[in-house]
């Protein structure tokens, strides 16, 4: 696929990066986006905000997850100390044990981060990946 005929306008050319679906200013003056609406088929170059949305996203819940519980164990600690000094059974305070959670809480926030990774991020990656290549050989295909 050949991207010239997007860039022969300097206005269209300043916004190719916006071409995608989703995320089309408005035209500019003396311009249109009409060779968005001929070019349906999907490119790595629209795909790419997804991409980035699933990173962000994937980031935001593992971060949260994780830093989430540390701040309400500091939390707890500073404004509950009755609470935290809580007996749970055998000497064992709530403090004590809400502390050595704070591990698994982190390992599980890291499990979750890579299962959701390896599912929904790596395989829109790989998709983009895929069509770069295939846009790439077409490209120097055409040149030859």
């Amino acid at each position: 696929m050949s991207y010239e005929r997007y860039f022969d306008d300097p206005v269209d050319f300043a916004y190719a990066d916006f071409a995608y679906p989703g995320n089309q200013p408005a035209a500019p003056p003396g311009g249109s986006f009409a060779y968005a609406a001929e070019d349906p088929a999907p490119t790595p170059h629209r795909e790419l905000p997804g991409l980035r949305a699933s990173y962000r996203r994937l980031r935001r819940v593992a971060t949260f997850t994780a830093l989430g519980y540390f701040v309400l164990f500091l939390f707890l600690s500073a404004y509950a100390p009755g609470l935290m000094s809580g007996d749970v059974s055998g000497g064992l305070t709530t403090g004590l044990l809400l502390g050595l959670l704070q591990l698994p809480v982190t390992l599980a926030a890291i499990a979750a981060y890579e299962r959701i990774a390896r599912q929904r991020v790596d395989p829109l990656a790989a998709s983009i990946r895929n069509q770069a290549e295939q846009t790439a050989q077409l490209a120097g295909g055409a040149r030859a």
